[in-house]
């Protein structure tokens, strides 16, 4: 990306989606990390109202390590917990995050069996990462949960016939 894509992208992004850019900036190439300060400047966004944001972003990880543990467990033998399916997403090419809705489930045997959550998350742009944020919990999303049901047992009985026809 040239320098007036990046201008243009920061110029529609609120105040706190660039304090996060800039508490990153070894994500930045140097382009980008010159529309942001730029963008910063015209904002008139200085190093008090920077301390507010930094508070505000500190006080929102406390409040997402208040979380039930660690969501995206997965224990040898498929037991564990992990998440599936992915809807309302929305992907910004501009930074590269990706923000969707997914379901935390119960695993057992790699099945999903049991529902505990359905949250808001952000993943990162990092190459083969799978590095997830979580941003909101929701009440549970049941049209989610059963289409994630109606997969795993289509799978499941697509391997069982498998094994019969052998």
């Amino acid at each position: 990306m040239q320098y007036e894509d990046f201008v243009r992208s920061y110029a529609v992004k609120s105040d706190e989606e660039l304090f996060r850019l800039q508490s990153e900036p070894e994500q930045l190439t140097q382009e980008a990390s010159a529309a942001l300060t730029s963008e910063l400047l015209k904002r008139g966004i200085g190093a008090d109202r920077l301390n507010i944001l930094h508070d505000q972003e500190k006080q929102r990880q406390e409040e997402l390590s208040r979380n039930p543990g660690n969501l995206f467990l997965t224990f040898r033998f498929g037991v564990g917990r992990w998440h599936f399916g992915k809807s309302g997403r929305i992907y910004n090419p501009a930074t590269g995050f990706e923000r969707f809705t997914t379901t935390v489930f119960i695993l057992l045997l790699w099945l999903p069996l049991i529902p505990t959550g359905t949250y808001v998350v952000e993943k990162t742009p990092r190459f083969l990462s799978s590095k997830i944020r979580i941003l909101k919990r929701l009440p549970l999303d049941w049209k989610q949960v059963i289409k994630v049901w109606a997969v795993a047992a289509t799978g499941l009985l697509a391997v069982i016939w498998l094994l019969k026809r052998m």
